[in-house]
């Protein structure tokens, strides 16, 4: 059970760092890392209907965002398949991660 007492100090120190700040940008740079790799990963999928970098990051920012104005859309089966995991992240993986950061910092909050 060493193990187990060290990640459990290990997550009480993790607890107690955190704050509401910490926790927003935590949250702003995974979206805004995965909303940068998925843009470059549908720019090598689709090279030819996402021509530039910048039209990646648009569809990849609409999309994660669940917007999806469709004024750029994916064709290809491998890319459609890039953009349901970008939309899967957007609805269910964001809003997840919030909750929990959330859930620690009320816990934090009754404690103190």
């Amino acid at each position: 059970m060493p193990g187990t007492e060290r990640r459990m100090r290990r997550r009480g120190r993790f607890v107690e760092r955190i704050t509401l700040v910490r926790a927003m940008m935590a949250i702003v740079a995974v979206t805004t890392t995965f909303t940068l790799f998925a843009a470059l990963v549908e720019r090598l999928v689709e090279p030819e209907t996402f021509t530039s970098y910048g039209k990646a990051w648009w569809w990849g920012a609409q999309t994660v965002a669940t917007v999806g104005y469709g004024d750029i859309t994916p064709h290809t089966t491998s890319g459609r398949l890039v953009a349901t995991v970008v939309m899967i992240f957007g609805v269910a993986l964001v809003p997840t991660a919030t909750s929990i950061v959330v859930a620690i910092l009320l816990d934090r909050h009754r404690r103190d």
